[in-house]
């Protein structure tokens, strides 16, 4: 059975908060990092995704009050489901490749795994009021582009890092993170998790 572990009972505001799969594998991050520096910055203006904010976002639920955070965690932790393993690479970008926001490192193999366990999150979030997501692609972002100097430069950059292979992940948690917002970046802090089977 999934177990919830609370970290943080000194809250009583409401936070902005977000499920994810955490990044914790070395030498996943390691990857991402090689990635990161392979990003032309001739070509755009980019902000890195520090090593310790890299994640899978299962589900983005913004400004939240304890109360609800709280039913979210009584709900979330009777959700069971078993440990799986993924294989991630390949890089993408939002909108398009042709003019990037976010760039990102996806899934190569295993990716329906991590879909379902978002499907199943949004499931038992009806039961607190939340809509299902209906768009859902597995990604880690590894940037931000602040301003494009040179598309075609740009394009050419991301294409030539679509074949990349960052390792094998096991999926055994998600976790419930806090965000707070400052002028240097996001902090993200763990406030409870829930473990697979």
């Amino acid at each position: 059975m999934a177990a919830a572990l609370r970290c943080d009972d000194s809250m009583r505001n409401g936070v902005r908060a977000f499920i994810c799969v955490k990044i914790d594998d070395d030498n996943i991050l390691d990857a991402v990092m090689s990635i990161q520096q392979k990003l032309d910055r001739h070509a755009a203006k980019v902000k890195f995704v520090k090593r310790n904010n890299l994640h899978f976002t299962l589900r983005f639920l913004g400004d939240t009050q304890m109360p609800m955070l709280d039913r979210i965690r009584a709900t979330l932790d009777e959700l069971s489901f078993d440990c799986f393993r993924i294989s991630i690479g390949g890089v993408g970008a939002f909108p398009n490749i042709r003019r990037p926001r976010i760039v990102w490192v996806g899934v190569k193999s295993n990716g329906e795994r991590i879909t379902q366990l978002k499907r199943e999150i949004d499931r038992m979030l009806t039961v607190v009021g939340y809509t299902p997501e209906k768009r859902f692609t597995p990604h880690v972002t590894i940037a931000r582009v602040r301003r494009i100097m040179d598309p075609p430069a740009m394009e050419s950059n991301i294409n030539q890092l679509v074949g990349e292979v960052l390792g094998d992940m096991d999926v055994v948690s998600f976790k419930m993170m806090k965000s707070t917002l400052t002028p240097s970046g996001p902090i993200y802090s763990q406030l409870w998790e829930v473990c697979c089977s």
